[in-house]
């Protein structure tokens, strides 16, 4: 059993659906969470080492970026290593895996050098803002401007 801090990350296990084998109700936060901590250990065992060495340099990889503190030598050289990183996710998956949204991971590291840790440029507060402005709504049928005369009152 794998166990974090309360807080840290939802109950996963709650929204596991053994029928349709899908892992559902997960926040944004959640998904970081399970590429930069559970991929590597759930896969381990059952897909190549290549590949799973692969996985584990993007866990690591996101896990850097996504650090408190990041010096600008890490950054440099993280923006060095993801276009090998990006190759290898090539050779493993289809080109039809790679929209643009993929290839999105080419500019993080110098996105993060010049403009700071991506923990204040992240969406965690607007979604929580988010959720407290969707418990005042009424009219749930038109929930986007239900959530703008909230934000409006408040």
């Amino acid at each position: 059993m794998l166990m974090f801090p309360d807080g840290y990350v939802a109950n996963l296990r709650r929204g596991v659906n053994l029928n349709t084998l899908r892992v559902l109700g997960m926040k944004s936060h959640d998904y970081h969470i399970w590429i930069e901590r559970l991929l590597p250990v759930m896969v381990r065992g059952y897909v190549h080492d290549h590949i799973w060495v692969m996985l584990v340099e993007l866990s690591y990889f996101f896990r850097q970026l996504c650090a408190k503190e990041v010096s600008r030598s890490v950054l440099l050289a993280l923006e060095a290593a993801t276009p090998v990183l990006v190759c290898k996710l090539e050779k493993i998956f289809p080109p039809g895996f790679f929209l643009p949204m993929q290839h999105l991971i080419m500019h993080l590291p110098y996105e993060a050098r010049m403009g700071g840790p991506v923990q204040g440029r992240w969406c965690y507060p607007i979604e929580r803002c988010f959720k407290f402005l969707r418990r005042k709504c009424r009219n749930k049928a038109k929930i986007e401007s239900s959530m703008s005369e909230a934000c409006i009152s408040i």
